[in-house]
């Protein structure tokens, strides 16, 4: 009973891991659509009137800020994030699972610290910040930093944690223990 459980923690931090990917999706995927749908409505209004709608170039730029720090989020989730990995090739077993924590959790600290100063900046930006597109106070627009940061920060944790405990349940020669089926 008890040996169930750390895995059953495993695949809570999986599901919640998946489920935030799904929504990363969705969102990159919503935003994608409508900036391509207002950039060629944007374009078709400046070939056939000669002009276009103020509003949709700043919207536009703030999708982009959104699409591009939602991105990050997924690519970190897939772990397909930048990555100097030239130690990697050159370790195996132990090592490179040790190596593989010791990045994780430094890659956790430093987006936790980006995560604080997206806070600190959003703070900021509600203290002194003036109105923004539509009417909303740029605070509003600026929302993607801390919670793409905060998505990164959590992503990096989960898979420090998932590391961490692959390295203490694998075999003396780093080798995963396969279940049985």
């Amino acid at each position: 009973m008890r040996h169930n459980r750390p895995n059953s923690y495993r695949s809570y931090i999986k599901r919640a891991l998946s489920f935030l990917a799904q929504l990363e999706e969705v969102l990159l995927t919503t935003l994608l659509v409508t900036m391509i749908l207002l950039a060629c409505y944007q374009i078709a209004l400046r070939w056939f009137t000669s002009g276009g709608l103020p509003w949709i170039d700043p919207f536009l730029r703030y999708l982009v800020l959104w699409g591009g720090l939602l991105g990050a989020a997924l690519a970190t989730s897939r772990g397909k994030h930048i990555s100097l990995d030239i130690i990697s090739y050159l370790t195996h077993g132990r090592t490179k699972q040790l190596l593989k924590i010791i990045t994780e959790v430094f890659s956790t600290i430093i987006a936790f610290f980006l995560f604080r100063a997206a806070l600190l900046f959003i703070s900021s930006e509600i203290e002194f910040g003036g109105s923004g597109l539509f009417g909303l106070p740029t605070w509003v627009w600026n929302l993607i930093f801390p919670i793409a940061f905060g998505m990164i920060c959590l992503q990096f944790a989960a898979a420090a944690l998932l590391s961490v405990k692959e390295f203490f349940s694998a075999d003396g020669d780093g080798a995963r223990s396969q279940p049985s089926s």
